[in-house]
């Protein structure tokens, strides 16, 4: 029994007199000795994106608007494992943007080779421009990117802005709304280059979009189908007092898919006030699972909002009620992100809690597949995080490893925004080693960024016609790449992932004529 103690407090000592619990969907107090961190750049600061490098820094990304509400900036964050901003990256662990007069960042993506696009929106007040920046791996802009690192679609009368981003085979897919002639928003994808350039064989000039007839519609979240087909949610205006929730399929050049829901287009109103969409993430059939909120009739409440829909369009009956699941009993709970964990488990970040600016928290929610809460996670399903007693938000969300990373708002004392970001244990992990060896094949890098090159290292004990097959958890096929007849001995293979190739855990197999079966796991990533 003594020796028990003693190495508890041995264990103590080395981590610095605290002991850290992991249970999962509780705060992760190895970052930033709190779980948290908070940063106070100017007056409005808050994050609404965040991913993780395949080294484990994270990524968050936001804008700050001044003291004077006159200006704003884009703001690029890196910070370390352990809560601290990475001081290699721009200055002192920020890259500010602050070229035109007001600024927004809404979305980022990590690029395979390291370097980082944000989108979002900016304008002098004279030029309004959906925006696309790319840094290189220190935080400073590319210049072989756009103009010096910058990327505009501009129009020199009407607002418009990019609410999220997806790669399609180098090629950059922007969501978001245009305000038309008739001065209606309009959702809208756009496709640049991969060197920024407006792409305009892409639907019309490079513009692809569903019809409205009122004023307030948008896409805020994109998805590809692994056959290349382009879906994009948000919500639509059906009249001037509710919108109804958005989701429309496009092909790969920006043509709208009849065979999805009704031409294309699902519009849909579940209790006849406001429903929106916000996010969007792809399963393995390229069903789609997504979040936002339902306003409830009669106690108008906000509600957060789960849905699945199959890849025809429909929603996935047997979860939820019809495909519907609803949370909340308070009068403000939202679903801003959503992500999938390995296995189908539904994580969503966002807030619940009073009306803002009255008190509201942090909140994160874990769904078993069919819609139904995780009780095995935080306090029956969820955890809320308080930071100052205020009005509090989380807008993004990331899994790396057993981490769930949450980046968003906070109202401070002073009853001003402050840029947040909360790690928290999650109960898998999303990672394996850098190389994984299962019997006599051996897999690099792993886990690998889609779009990547995946090297195979492998032995045959004798002649055979040798197939790749790349399988999801539910052992579908997802790859099937005739290698041809190959000697015995040992062999390398490179592999070029599919870019819009979902992220998750996968099976892959070499299958051979005689009986050859050599198998690993493969953790792919955003």
């Amino acid at each position: 029994m003594k020796y028990a103690i003693t190495l508890l407090i041995v264990v103590f000592i080395l981590m610095g007199g605290r002991i850290f619990c992991q249970v999962a969907g509780e705060l992760d107090l190895t970052f930033n000795g709190t779980g948290k961190v908070i940063y106070d750049y100017d007056m409005f600061d808050l994050y609404k994106d965040v991913k993780v490098q395949s080294d484990g820094k994270i990524i968050a990304v936001g804008s700050s608007m001044s003291s004077t509400y006159m200006s704003s900036a884009i703001v690029v964050s890196r910070l370390l494992d352990d809560g601290t901003f990475d001081s290699s990256f721009g200055t002192n662990g920020q890259f500010v943007y602050s070229a035109d007069i007001f600024a927004d960042a809404n979305k980022c993506i990590i690029k395979d080779d390291g370097k980082i696009l944000v989108c979002g929106f900016s304008t002098d007040y004279t030029t309004y421009n959906m925006l696309v920046l790319q840094l290189d791996e220190n935080g400073n802009l590319d210049p072989a990117f756009g103009t010096n690192g910058v990327a505009k679609v501009n129009s020199s009368t009407f607002e418009l802005n990019v609410y999220a981003m997806e790669l399609q085979q180098g090629n950059i897919l922007l969501a978001g709304f245009v305000i038309d002639i008739d001065y209606r928003n309009a959702p809208v994808i756009l496709r640049l280059t991969e060197a920024g350039i407006l792409d305009t064989s892409f639907g019309l000039n490079g513009i692809a979009t569903v019809p409205v007839t009122e004023t307030d519609n948008d896409f805020s979240a994109i998805a590809i189908q692994s056959d290349g087909k382009i879906l994009a949610a948000g919500h639509i205006s059906n009249g001037l007092s509710w919108f109804s929730l958005l989701i429309a399929r496009f092909d790969q050049d920006g043509n709208i898919d009849p065979t999805y829901a009704t031409d294309g287009v699902v519009n849909l109103n579940l209790n006849n006030v406001d429903d929106e969409f916000y996010d969007v993430k792809l399963l393995d059939n390229d069903g789609i699972v997504l979040t936002g909120f339902t306003v409830t009739q009669p106690d108008y409440l906000y509600k957060l909002l789960l849905m699945k829909f199959d890849n025809t369009g429909q929603p996935v009956t047997d979860f939820g009620t019809n495909g519907v699941v609803t949370y909340g009993d308070v009068p403000y709970t939202f679903g801003d992100a959503v992500a999938i964990q390995p296995g189908g488990k539904i994580l969503v970040a966002g807030c619940t809690g009073a009306l803002a600016p009255d008190n509201n928290d942090w909140a994160l929610w874990r769904f078993n597949p069919d819609g139904s809460l995780d009780n095995t996670f935080g306090s029956n399903g969820s955890t809320t995080t308080d930071f100052f007693g205020n009005a509090d938000e989380a807008l993004g969300i990331a899994l790396y490893q057993d981490k769930i990373i949450l980046a968003g708002k906070t109202r401070n004392a002073a009853n001003v925004l402050d840029f947040a970001v909360a790690r928290y244990w999650n109960d898998i992990n999303v990672s394996v080693p850098e190389i994984r060896t299962t019997g006599n094949i051996s897999v690099s890098p792993n886990p690998v960024k889609r779009n990547n090159i995946l090297n195979l290292a492998y032995e045959l004990n004798q002649k055979d016609a040798i197939t790749l097959e790349l399988l999801s958890l539910t052992e579908s096929s997802v790859m099937l790449v005739p290698m041809g007849e190959q000697s015995a001995g040992n062999h390398m293979y490179r592999l070029r992932l599919p870019s819009d190739l979902p992220e998750g855990v996968y099976y892959l197999k070499l299958m051979g004529l005689q009986n050859t079966s050599l198998n690993s796991k493969l953790v792919v990533i955003d």
